[in-house]
């Protein structure tokens, strides 16, 4: 029982990472942003 509790946490913990990674890279980056309909976000 205790093997398969821990290989529940650990798949939580690698579907979590992914998740967390995907967002980080659906977010894109957030230097250098020109928005041309809103140029306020252009310096």
């Amino acid at each position: 029982m205790s093997r398969r509790i821990r290989t529940l946490v650990a798949l939580f913990l690698v579907s979590f990472a992914l998740t967390a990674a995907a967002c980080a890279d659906a977010s894109g980056p957030t230097n250098n942003i020109c928005d041309n309909n809103n140029p306020a976000t252009c310096h």
